[in-house]
């Protein structure tokens, strides 16, 4: 099996070659592809230092365009997505294929580091296993989307990411995921680093994208239950008390 990464970047030069370096460590075959909105901080001249990347430099219509312009390239059994500023730690290739293969799952999940911009570990967002008729009632998803990889029929059937849903996308799509009722495994390791910025989230991005997520709550149905949510956010308060403590 070989695993398809898109990277959406738009002038995101500074961390690029991290990211494209974390790629390329990994210990089994890969495809990198990298879609560029026409950057103009250097982001295509890093690119094109590395002859192994499939890549396209154009406008798009945001992240989720861009991902899907990926989609349509990628020619593996496992694709996942990646930032330009979020980084693969080193084994995770191979570990994520080894369920796939023995297991046979839809996707699979696993925890995620955050670090800051000088890759000091803030915390462990840790992956859970939440029964779907929970899933169905809160208005989160178990697992960060950097540490997730699906099977490419998992993209074909849903058609992608909905490009209408400018900033949470990716909750649209996990959301998807879940209600279809696709297979999943859960593994207990860190798939990837995720970037948090200072810059990341103003008040304004924050309020846009809790109106995304209420539309899509509405769009799909899925009945919000503040007290399942309270529950599940106490809960993964515990599992990363416990972890911070191991």
């Amino acid at each position: 099996m070989v695993i398809s990464i898109i990277t959406p970047n738009f002038n995101g030069a500074k961390f690029l070659d991290g990211c494209i370096q974390s790629i390329l460590e990994q210990e089994v075959d890969f495809e990198h592809i990298v879609i560029d909105g026409e950057s103009t901080d250097g982001s295509l001249e890093i690119i094109k230092k590395y002859k192994h990347i499939k890549y396209i430099s154009e406008k798009d219509s945001g992240m989720y365009d861009a991902i899907n312009k990926g989609l349509k390239m990628a020619s593996g059994d496992i694709i996942a997505y990646l930032n330009s500023d979020d980084r693969y730690p080193l084994g995770v290739f191979k570990e994520v294929l080894k369920v796939f293969s023995e297991s046979n799952p839809d996707y699979v999940y696993g925890d995620c580091r955050l670090v800051d911009e000088d890759r000091n570990e803030l915390y462990v967002y840790k992956a859970v296993s939440v029964p779907r008729s929970i899933l169905t009632r809160i208005s989160v998803v178990p697992w960060a989307q950097p540490s997730s990889f699906y099977k490419r029929s998992v993209f074909t059937e849903l058609n992608g990411f909905n490009v209408k849903y400018k900033l949470a996308s990716d909750y649209h799509f996990m959301k998807r995921v879940i209600l279809d009722g696709f297979s999943s495994i859960a593994i207990a390791t860190p798939l990837s680093e995720f970037m948090k910025r200072d810059d990341a989230l103003s008040s304004i991005f924050e309020a846009r994208m809790a109106q995304e997520v209420e539309d899509i709550n509405a769009e799909l149905k899925i009945k919000n239950f503040f007290i399942l949510n309270l529950l599940f956010n106490f809960y993964r308060k515990i599992i990363n008390y416990r972890t911070f403590f191991n």
